[in-house]
């Protein structure tokens, strides 16, 4: 671990062998860069890079939120499921834009853990935090994902992580056996033009729903598989094909906050889609959490898959 900067922000960096994290805990403790052999992964919003909010003085949220618009930022973070509880149709000011408190647990030479916690969000009472952990003998990274009710009141939220991925890539979904979905895929018809491209960008790899992100169209798929996994393999101009995969605990017996286990949207207006994946909505009393492990890793690839096997062997393979 070092201390640096990063598109203008002060960040922490994380290097092990091809990959380096970069830590931005000033603007809701993100995972702003995503290095893989010195080829950033992620995508930051330009007009925002560098920028931070001090949120601590402002007492009118609803009225910062609107002089604010959707700050997209940039970056892998932890939002609260569903969207449709959100407030003012943007994320939660002090758990999206907010200063998180970075503290390195551990930093040793087989492993490092990382800790950044948010602010108790005004809006819900919530309060997250994510802890991330590199170890010489792991294949990848781990998230941790706790959401704490520090409020007075009974709540429910979902973990949903989201990274913003650079273009183009395309994202390979489990299917559920029993989906309710056509083919096993969610269409977000309130997304962009997700109805009328549905047929061009989602195709399939045997079972395997396969979404194409390549073009500046506005859309958002998922699945409601019984498997908590995604698989993205990314085109990077100077580098070749890089394998980028999420994985993740399911919980049958308990809801989700959009009906999905795993979602992908991509952008109309910037370079970018996002890997999304949810842990289920789970009710805090007070003084109760929840916390979620989110696996991830990053790894060269010589070719596209070319069989649901193949894809599925993806998903054990190391670096």
């Amino acid at each position: 671990m070092r201390e640096g900067n990063h598109k203008g922000w002060n960040a922490w960096h994380l290097q092990s062998g091809p990959l380096e994290l970069i830590f931005v805990p000033q603007v809701g403790g993100r995972i702003m860069g995503m290095m893989w052999r010195g080829h950033d992964l992620c995508f930051t919003q330009p007009e925002r890079e560098g920028h931070v909010e001090d949120l601590s003085a402002i007492q009118d949220l609803h009225a910062k939120k609107s002089e604010m618009g959707f700050p997209l930022w940039g970056g892998d973070k932890t939002w609260l499921a569903p969207q449709t509880r959100w407030t003012d149709g943007v994320p939660f000011l002090d758990l999206d834009s907010g200063h998180y408190d970075l503290t390195i647990e551990q930093d040793g030479p087989e492993v490092v853990v990382v800790r950044m916690t948010s602010q108790v969000c005004r809006e819900t009472g919530v309060q997250i935090t994510r802890t991330v952990t590199v170890s010489s003998d792991m294949n990848g990274w781990i998230v941790t994902h706790r959401l704490f009710n520090a409020g007075s009141n009974e709540t429910q939220w979902g973990v949903w992580d989201v990274n913003m991925v650079l273009k183009p890539g395309q994202v390979f979904l489990p299917r559920g056996a029993s989906s309710q979905y056509p083919n096993g895929v969610k269409t977000f018809a309130e997304e962009g033009e997700s109805v009328h491209v549905r047929d061009t960008v989602v195709s399939e790899l045997e079972s395997l729903p396969v979404i194409r992100c390549t073009d500046p169209k506005a859309f958002k798929f998922g699945v409601d598989a019984q498997e908590g996994w995604m698989l993205a393999v990314l085109e990077v101009a100077g580098l070749g094909l890089v394998g980028y995969r999420k994985q993740v605990q399911v919980y049958r017996d308990k809801p989700y906050g959009h009906g999905c286990i795993a979602e992908v949207y991509n952008s109309d207006r910037y370079p970018y889609f996002e890997m999304e994946i949810h842990g289920p909505v789970v009710s805090l009393k007070p003084g109760e959490s929840f916390e979620i492990d989110e696996r991830q890793a990053l790894f060269d690839l010589s070719r596209w898959p070319q069989s649901e096997d193949e894809v599925r062997q993806h998903l054990e393979r190391r670096s």
